[in-house]
């Protein structure tokens, strides 16, 4: 099994110091399966603990729900895809033909982007319900931190500000040829465009983030999972960038004991992923 490391770059040094507990998407790929579960990290709900343990279930409280976006590909064709809620060891299919999750959920409200538009879901009645009235193939979405307007990523490449309980979009013109969006926690937009190199989104347009590799591979964009004053998080190959809106950036490294804190975090991810694996789906 070929696993990506790249999206899990941010360690267990986040439990400690930001506001909401989350990672980035991690990725795994077999013969014919890719996971990717979206904030692993991210307590939905809404008891949010900054403590640290040495074992998987203290990392994990596993009482709350996980989200995994699953696809199954054989023979290069994609057979199919869905979204799946992961609680007390449990798998759930909540939502076909859809990998899109918002990360950094608010309280027991997750917003999941399908071929027809907008859905919610709430963690505690687990319950599934269509959200505004778009029909938008959505294939990335965000929340606003401060509010719960959001920002969807269309199948056409094309970035839409979703206001009015998902009955108002308006299109982010400055942003083209998007691959995938994110916000940091000022909720300033940036994207990574059809060359993988990240962008930010200003009054004055797109700015192109200054300051990173040329011919980038393998990246990933998020809200940073430190607590940072500005800026988002970029992952390039499996270096860790931070991005700020005004168009710069730096490395980030880590230290030795984020790096050990890091390895029980993917042994984490792991077991959870091989119960998904070896488990009915309710």
């Amino acid at each position: 099994m070929r696993v990506l490391l790249v999206c899990l770059a941010s360690l267990l040094v986040c439990l400690k110091t930001a506001d909401s507990h989350s990672l980035p998407q991690k990725d795994y790929d077999t013969d014919s399966n890719k996971h990717d579960i979206t904030d692993p990290l991210n307590d939905t709900s809404g008891n949010n603990s900054s403590s640290v343990h040495d074992n998987f279930s203290g990392i994990f409280d596993y009482s709350t729900t996980r989200f995994i976006a699953r696809s199954v590909t054989r023979g290069g064709k994609k057979e199919s895809m869905g979204i799946y809620a992961y609680k007390n060891g449990k798998v759930k299919m909540i939502l076909e033909d859809s990998l899109a999750v918002s990360p950094w959920s608010s309280k027991s409200r997750a917003y999941l982007g399908n071929k027809d538009g907008i859905y919610v879901y709430d963690t505690e009645t687990e319950k599934l319900e269509k959200y505004g009235n778009l029909s938008d193939n959505v294939i990335g979405i965000v929340k606003e931190n401060r509010s719960d307007d959001l920002y969807i990523l269309t199948e056409d490449h094309v970035v839409y500000k979703v206001t009015e309980e998902g009955t108002k979009k308006v299109k982010i013109n400055e942003a083209e040829h998007v691959e995938k969006i994110a916000l940091d926690w000022d909720d300033n937009l940036y994207y990574i465009g059809a060359n993988d190199h990240p962008y930010v989104v200003t009054s004055d347009g797109a700015k192109k983030i200054e300051g990173l590799p040329v011919n980038s591979t393998r990246t990933f964009i998020s809200r940073p999972p430190i607590k940072i004053e500005h800026g988002a998080w970029f992952m390039c190959e499996k270096q860790a960038y931070i991005i700020y809106p005004n168009a710069t950036s730096e490395p980030y490294v880590f230290n030795d004991q984020e790096k050990l804190e890091y390895e029980k975090t993917v042994r984490a991810l792991k077991t959870i992923l091989s119960q998904v694996d070896n488990q009915p789906v309710e």
